[in-house]
């Protein structure tokens, strides 16, 4: 367990986690999607992969040049969303607007 909390305490990677669950992505459709630049997601996929979180689905030419090709990506699981949301029921609640004194 406490490794699985090391690979995703980046910021980053659990949005890409629950992207990945949704569809299946390349490091630059990832970044294109999560607004963050193309180097830190592909440094998260890579840690993500590595972790055995994720698994590569297929190579395929990326269309850019004759030797480029896009490695596009899925999740081992389904159901990050619901890490998501447990992880949510741990952040502080937002205090009760204060009322101001007109007085």
């Amino acid at each position: 367990m406490g490794s699985l909390l090391a690979e995703i305490r980046h910021p980053i990677r659990l949005p890409i986690l629950v992207a990945l669950s949704e569809e299946h992505l390349s490091p630059s459709q990832l970044a294109d999607r999560l607004n963050v630049p193309l180097d830190t997601v592909v440094y998260a996929v890579r840690a993500l992969h590595r972790a055995g979180l994720i698994e590569l689905v297929r190579v395929e030419p990326a269309g850019v040049g004759e030797n480029t090709v896009r490695r596009v990506y899925r999740t081992l699981r389904r159901d990050w969303h619901r890490v998501v949301e447990v992880l949510a029921d741990f952040l502080p609640q937002d205090p009760a607007p204060k009322a101001s004194g007109g007085g």
